[in-house]
């Protein structure tokens, strides 16, 4: 039985995930574009690296979706997983993922975003397990906070080792976008990096 581990944004998808679906939980655009605007130092810092990765996630969704019941959340997660997530996603990756599960691999989704709609569209894909990052949940209600780990560069690795055991790495596959899932990538025993430029999956050189 051969696991196999797929990043979510920009390796299924064609762009990351978690701005749509705050958009997509907002009455409007003005709405949405009006909770950014405080947070440009925050997501300026992001993209020149000197912010990191949580803090920047905690921030955008702590401004959309604070107070929000997980119940509500989660609504809005089916829809946005059944009418615009099929918009989002990436041929190349879906054709691979698609051969996996002809395979009989085990899919695993392995993913930064928040696992509220990757739950929702994995169980129409086939995938046996979905490891996204956790979001706190008080009272019934959000308040912006990561809960545990951000699933996000080795703690991939730690989450799949933590969940599943270390023995799935074994006569393993991995897909990603990013480099920065090199750990996931080199830690199973085929690792596969898209080449932007080609949009093609490329076996990566673990030496």
């Amino acid at each position: 039985m051969r696991y196999a581990f797929f990043d979510f944004d920009g390796t299924l998808t064609q762009t990351d995930t978690v701005l749509p679906f705050l958009k997509y939980c907002c009455p409007n655009r003005f709405i949405f574009y009006a909770k950014l605007i405080p947070l440009t130092p925050t997501l300026l810092g992001y993209l020149r690296g000197r912010v990191d990765n949580a803090t920047a996630k905690e921030s955008v969704i702590a401004a959309h979706l604070h107070g929000w019941t997980i119940d509500d959340v989660n609504a809005k997660a089916s829809e946005f997983a059944a009418h615009e997530l099929p918009q989002l996603l990436r041929p190349e990756g879906m054709a691979r993922l698609a051969e996996c599960r002809q395979n009989g691999d085990v899919c695993v989704l392995v993913s930064a975003s928040p696992d509220w709609y990757l739950h929702a569209w994995a169980a129409q894909q086939g995938f046996a397990a979905v490891l996204g990052t956790k979001m706190a949940v008080v009272s019934g209600c959000l308040n912006g906070k990561i809960d545990g780990e951000n699933c996000h560069d080795e703690a991939k690795v730690r989450r799949i080792n933590a969940e599943l055991g270390e023995q799935v790495w074994e006569n393993s596959v991995a897909y990603s976008d990013a480099t920065v899932d090199l750990p996931m990538l080199r830690r199973a025993t085929q690792g596969f990096l898209l080449n932007k430029q080609t949009g093609k999956f490329e076996l990566i050189d673990k030496k």
